[in-house]
C-alpha cells in the first residue's frame, strides 16, 4: 500500500465527497486505508456500498479493512478524455481490479513501481496495489501495477474472503 500526498494535478478539480453512504470508504482513503462494506448479518462483503445487503436483505452494515491488493480482472485504457478535466492526462488506463479479499474496485491504473515493469502495458492477471492519493484535498484510490514478487510476499498465497 501506499500513499502519495500531493499527487496534484492543477487541470483537474474534484469536488468533495459528502455523500453519507460512501464516506467511510473516502475517510479511509484519506488515512491510507481501504474499507468495504460488510452485512453484519450474513458477513457478506458488498461494492459498492449499499443500504441494504444483497444478499439476505439486511440493513445492518460496518466497514471492514480489506488488504489494499488485487489482480486486474478488466482494464480499458482512455485516448480520448472521460470528463474534460482529464485531457491532459490522456491517454490514461482504468482497471476494475478483483480484490484479494473479494469484491470489485474500479480506479485509475499508474505506472508500474518496478523498473523492469515500467512502461509495460498492463495484462488482465496483473497483481495491483492501492495507492492513495488526494488531490485538491479529495482523497482517492488508484492501482499501481507490482512484480510478481513483490505480489507473493503482500498476499502470502491466502486467497481468503476474510468470512470466519
Amino acid at each position: 500500500m501506499t500513499r502519495e500526498a500531493g499527487a496534484k494535478n492543477n487541470n483537474t478539480t474534484l469536488a468533495p465527497v459528502t455523500d453519507p453512504l460512501t464516506a467511510p470508504f473516502w475517510d479511509a482513503a484519506s488515512k491510507g486505508r481501504l474499507v468495504i462494506q460488510r452485512c453484519q448479518a450474513c458477513g457478506e462483503l458488498r461494492w459498492p456500498p449499499l443500504v441494504g445487503c444483497p444478499e439476505c436483505h439486511r440493513r445492518d452494515a460496518t466497514w471492514d479493512e480489506v488488504r489494499p491488493t488485487g489482480t486486474i480482472w478488466s482494464f480499458v485504457v482512455y485516448h480520448r478524455a472521460f470528463a474534460a478535466e482529464l485531457k491532459d492526462e490522456i491517454p490514461y488506463t482504468v482497471a476494475m481490479v478483483h480484490l484479494d479479499d473479494g469484491p470489485y474496485l474500479v480506479g485509475r491504473l499508474r505506472d508500474a513501481e518496478d523498473a523492469e515493469d515500467a512502461g509495460r502495458p498492463p495484462a488482465i492477471g496483473d497483481r495491483v496495489t492501492a495507492v492513495f492519493t488526494e488531490t485538491d484535498g479529495v482523497p482517492s484510490v488508484r492501482w499501481r501495477a507490482v512484480s510478481t514478487t513483490t505480489a507473493d510476499s503482500t498476499t502470502n498465497g491466502d486467497n481468503s474472503n476474510g468470512k470466519a
